[in-house]
This record gives structure tokens, sequence and C-alpha cells, in this order.
């Protein structure tokens, strides 16, 4: 067993150590990658809103939809938005199956950009669960040897609040993007974004990520095998829409992953390999047309202990000082036509305790 005597922040430590060209060249391009990411879904926005244009002038639709809004005060009781809505559309002539085939084209889109990266690496188990043998690793974890493993408890030897992003468009804004890190074995975050008045398409897109660092020496040649075991103290994903106009559509996710990072030195700010569980809080993915909508979704029950297993997909030498890293990050995407949403992720764990073995 072994901790660092004193708990450092890497942020903190950076401002000493690293040169401040490195720490800007890693910020940018961090920013650089989130830019092109939305970049390419604003151009998608964008592509969306002109196609849909051509089938409904915006003249068009703002009469269909002031027609059907009058329909529904005049009698309540009658058939809904969406129906009126429909109608109208119908009596105007519009295309609705282009209108269709442009919506199912331009939210598959979406679903391929933000989807999770699935050629990292998987993890292993929640502990008291029934293991899918179909999806364990390739390598047995075994009782703790202290001639091949080292285990590290609360405070860590680092904590790094790593990454913050934030992308909001129209009347979208993120309310909130804050860390629950307080380098005591605390790590996660909360995202809150919402859009009540998506009058056209708009994208609302928010990141966070955050975690502890420890030392390790390599023991022999191979690749490192890592088990974060963590308590949940709260994990709830949250996504409700409202229909503006009738036959309105959107498509949001939420995602939270667990990450591990191996660093060569302290001073590093890209590591040497990185590799993360895609489905350690799974989520939301909706889509539809905003009457329909999940609401609050518990993806962890408060205290629930969960084991995960993480391998590297590089080796390291042996003898070698490393610094190990592992975090939670969390995000959350939603691409809205004429619909509102509140969109949130809260979600704060406590890492019990790190084991590092060489394999």
């Amino acid at each position: 067993m072994g901790t660092a005597e004193h708990v450092y922040s890497k942020t903190d430590q950076s401002q000493l150590e690293i040169p401040p060209g490195l720490q800007a060249f890693y910020e940018r391009r961090q920013t650089d990658e989130w830019r092109a990411m939305v970049n390419r879904l604003d151009a998608l926005r964008k592509s969306f809103a002109d196609q849909r244009r051509q089938i409904v002038s915006p003249e068009l639709r703002d009469r269909i939809a002031n027609i059907a809004s009058a329909g529904m005060q005049d009698d309540p009781r009658g058939p809904g938005l969406r129906y009126r809505s429909l109608v109208e559309a119908k009596n105007a002539e519009v295309d609705l199956n282009a209108l269709k085939r442009l919506h199912r084209h331009a939210y598959s889109e979406v679903g391929e950009l933000v989807k999770g990266q699935e050629a990292f690496h998987h993890h292993e188990t929640v502990v008291g669960s029934v293991v899918d043998v179909f999806k364990r690793p390739p390598i047995v974890y075994v009782a703790p040897d202290p001639d091949k493993e080292k285990l590290f408890f609360p405070p860590f030897g680092g904590c790094w609040d790593r990454l913050e992003q934030n992308q909001a468009t129209g009347d979208g804004l993120i309310v909130e993007n804050r860390s629950y890190l307080d380098c005591a074995g605390r790590m996660g975050s909360k995202l809150v974004a919402r859009n009540n008045d998506a009058s056209d398409v708009d994208l609302l897109c928010a990141y966070r990520e955050n975690g502890y660092l420890v030392p390790f020496k390599t023991l022999r040649t191979g690749i490192l095998q890592v088990s974060a075991d963590l308590s949940a103290l709260l994990c709830r994903h949250h996504v409700s829409t409202y229909d503006e106009f009738g036959w309105s559509d959107f498509r949001a996710t939420t995602r939270g992953r667990l990450v591990l990072a191996v660093f060569w030195t302290w001073e590093d700010v890209e590591p040497a390999n990185e590799v993360s569980d895609q489905w350690f809080a799974s989520g939301l993915d909706c889509s539809g047309d905003g009457e329909s909508f999940p609401g609050t979704s518990i993806q962890a029950v408060p205290g629930e202990r969960r084991v995960i297993n993480l391998f590297t997909d590089m080796a390291f030498p042996a003898g070698r000082e490393l610094w190990i890293y592992v975090g939670v990050a969390d995000r959350i995407w939603a691409l809205l036509n004429d619909v509102s949403i509140d969109i949130s992720i809260d979600s704060a764990w406590q890492l019990n305790s790190l084991a590092v073995r060489s394999l």
C-alpha cells in the first residue's frame, strides 16, 4: 500500500512546472478537437435548417403554427397540437414524406457524431451483478499481491479538474458546468443546459472531466491493469422536453465515462495512453417529437458500489515511474427542432481506492 505524502492539484502544479508553451499547446489542442466536433454539428444544424426551409418556408411554418394554436384555444378538448399541425400542413400541400426523410437523415448523422468511441477497451462489472462472460476483460483479476500490485487510498497523489467545454446556439444556455472534485476522493460534475424557445434548429453541448492521479513504478514490462473501487454519491441524468410547434423533433444524449490515462511524468499534459469505459453511466439517448420524454433517470443508486477494471492498450517497460490518472467525464448534447428542453447530469462519485499492477 502506498500514497503520496502530500496532495497536489495538477492544475496548480502545472503553473510552476509545465512550460507555458506546452500548457498552451495542450489547451489549444483540446479546444481544437472540441471546436471541430461542434463545427461539424453546427454545419449539420445549418444544413438541416436550410433544407427544411426549402420544404416549408418560414412564412408557411408560422401560418400553420398560428392556425393550429388557435384551434387548440377554441376547442381544448379536441385533437392535439401535433394532429392539427399535420392537418394544416397537408392542406398547404407540404411534402411531409420529404420532411420525414430529411429529419431521419439529420438525426442519424447526429447519432454518428456523438456516439461513444467503441475502439476503447471495455470495463468489467458492477459488484454483485451477474458478469456477462462475453464482455469479461481478457485477463481475470486475482487477489492483491504486494509484490505485483500497489494499492492507493485517499488522499491520492494529485487531483485534476482536467477539462471544461460549453457550446450553445440560438436561445440555448449552458446554465451550469461545475466540478465536484474536492481533492479528497470525490469527483464528478453537474451540467445543466436549457433552451426554452427553440424557434428553429438549435444546438446544446457541455462537457466536464476531473479525477485523481497516483504514482506507480512498473514492476515488469507489460500492460497495466487499474482497478477503481467507487461508491455513487448521486448519479442523475435528466431530459425533459416540450413540443413548441406540433410536429417538432429533437435528439439528445447524456453519457458518463470512466477514464484511465497514463503519463510518463507529472509535467506531461498529453497522456502516453488513454482508455475509457464508455458505459460507466450509460445515460439517456432520446429522440422524438418532444411530447414524450424520459424525465429523470437514476443511473446509480446512492451508496451503490462499483469496481471497474481498466486495461491499457499499450505496454510499458519495467522500472518506469509513471503517473496514473482515473477520472469521470460527463457530456450532454442536444439538437433541437422547435423543441424546448431541460437537460442535465448531476453525478458525484467517491473514489474509495485504486489498485495498479503490471501484467
